[in-house]
């Protein structure tokens, strides 16, 4: 981070191509691109006075990569600018009216990720069109999104709690989200379907669901379908 510096000195450096930026160095980069990040911030920088290098011209630079949510930036005098890039984690795959966008853990929406034209169901079951990533999907009410606005309350928000309390083995399992005025469903990979209530005592029903799965793999029977609604009192079907 920038330290605080004496004017005159400053004053000086400020002033001087001594301190022109020659090398970027960059780290942090698992999502975003390095070699693209590092193509943006040298175009920017190269030739700039090292001492005029503010952490917001920096983020405003990378501002173009979908998984840059912030930075920070040191100074190695004379001449080397170095970044390290803070990253969002991506949660789920959000249908608003004919387009898809990707919500980050942190209810950021990160940007539009493919247009949709088939039935809401179907879109939903199979998630976005060309996209690879297995992240969880689900339809929202909105006609739209609007990219790097936070989302705050709603059926995205709950989506959100539910995946964060879950343990990352069963989240990566996760296809798709519903939400209702009844609460959160939602459908695993595996054809298993979770009812899981309001987003409230949200580790009491992991508890809950991860107890009764394991009572089913220790009878080695198949479950399709539970209900940890109401976690003290969990409701189970078979796979028949």
């Amino acid at each position: 981070m920038f330290g605080v510096l004496p004017a005159g000195l400053y004053f000086w450096g400020s002033r001087s191509s001594t301190f022109d930026v020659q090398t970027v160095e960059i780290e942090g980069c698992e999502r975003v691109s390095e070699k693209r990040a590092l193509s943006l911030l040298e175009k920017q920088f190269l030739g700039r006075n090292l001492f005029r290098v503010r952490e917001a011209a920096v983020e405003k630079a990378l501002s173009p990569l979908l998984f840059a949510a912030g930075v920070e930036v040191d100074r190695d005098f004379p001449s080397t600018l170095r970044v390290r890039v803070c990253e969002h984690e991506p949660g789920l795959y959000v249908l608003a009216g004919k387009r898809w966008y990707l919500v980050s853990t942190e209810a950021v929406v990160l940007g539009e990720v493919a247009e949709e034209g088939r039935e809401q169901d179907v879109a939903v079951k199979k998630g976005p069109k060309g996209v690879s990533r297995k992240l969880p999907a689900m339809l929202s009410s909105a006609k739209r999104l609007k990219p790097d606005e936070t989302v705050e309350g709603g059926a995205v928000w709950s989506a959100l709690r539910v995946l964060g309390a879950m343990p990352e083995g069963s989240r990566q399992e996760v296809r798709s989200l519903v939400v209702r005025d009844d609460g959160v469903r939602v459908w695993m990979r595996d054809g298993l379907v979770v009812d899981v209530g309001s987003a409230t005592r949200l580790a009491a029903k992991t508890m809950a669901l991860d107890a009764v799965l394991d009572h089913y793999r220790t009878e080695k029977v198949a479950c399709r379908y539970v209900d940890v609604s109401v976690p003290d009192r969990p409701v189970a079907r078979p796979m028949l």
